[in-house]
């Protein structure tokens, strides 16, 4: 058993490069080199997400949840791929005994609120409710960009993780931050009458809410979606807590140690076969 008891000192639920710079089923370099892709990746469609919507948008861009959720799922790509390369550049050197930087431990916890989240969103705002084919960058911020993060740490069928990022259900509370911090945001909007830069049916410009149905001028209905949105939320971050004991009860974790140590029986073999 490793140690996995406290999710606010995430040093102590991974032995540094370790966990953030191996897979389970990847060789080390592949998998820098498959982080790297899915940062790309993700980059090239927040960019399209961007051109596609900041100039009907503008400023409004910035007020909808599924905007958060995709800035901070592309920031968190990049940031575990240059994590991924710290600990690669580390990995012959041994165990650390030491804590992570800051850098990586905020990548982790980053990691740790993108992975319920774009499930979540994606189950309460799918896209196949659109009736109109909608355009790549809306099948990108509804569907695709969970599938990637998905198969970010799916390597063979049957549910089996190639990340080896630890994952309990304490994990989540990063999400709930997220999601709390989100509902902070609708509040200071219906308060100071910003409006989404449209017009709607039941009000004037400004005091249009960013979601129809999330509408602070309704408190009670508005509340109650709040606290099914919270159970909704515990069940997903219960579904990923599943996934991840499937993961860990199939794949034994390795120790830096012995990654280095098949690293270096791999480099000897040709000599020792000359």
């Amino acid at each position: 058993m490793t140690g996995c008891s406290n999710p606010f000192k995430i040093e102590i639920m991974w032995p540094g490069e370790a966990r953030i710079a191996t897979s389970n089923w990847f060789p080390p370099l592949v998998y820098l080199i498959f982080n790297g892709i899915f940062a790309i990746v993700f980059v090239a469609f927040q960019i399209l997400h961007f051109a596609d919507n900041i100039p009907d948008q503008g400023g409004f861009y910035a007020i909808f949840l599924t905007h958060w959720a995709l800035v901070l799922q592309t920031i968190t790509m990049v940031m575990l791929f240059i994590s991924t390369a710290w600990g690669y550049t580390k990995l012959p050197d041994g165990p650390s005994q030491g804590k992570a930087p800051l850098f990586v431990r905020y990548t982790v916890a980053l990691w740790y609120l993108i992975q319920p989240t774009s499930l979540y969103w994606t189950l309460i705002n799918p896209i196949f409710d659109d009736p109109f084919l909608p355009e790549l960058s809306s099948l990108w911020a509804h569907l695709f960009n969970w599938l990637c993060l998905l198969a970010s740490v799916l390597a063979k069928p049957l549910g089996l993780f190639a990340s080896r990022i630890p994952w309990s259900f304490k994990n989540s509370i990063w999400g709930l931050v997220f999601l709390l911090a989100y509902l902070v945001w609708t509040l200071i909007h219906f308060f100071a009458r910003i409006g989404r830069g449209g017009s709607c049916e039941l009000y004037p410009d400004p005091e249009c809410p960013i979601y129809d149905e999330f509408d602070w001028n309704m408190p009670g209905i508005t509340t109650l979606i709040v606290l099914a949105t919270l159970v909704i939320y515990a069940v997903v971050a219960g579904l990923y807590t599943g996934l991840f004991r499937c993961r860990d009860s199939c794949s034994p974790a390795m120790t830096v140690s012995e990654v280095s140590g098949k690293e270096a029986e791999t480099k000897d073999e040709p000599e020792n076969g000359a």
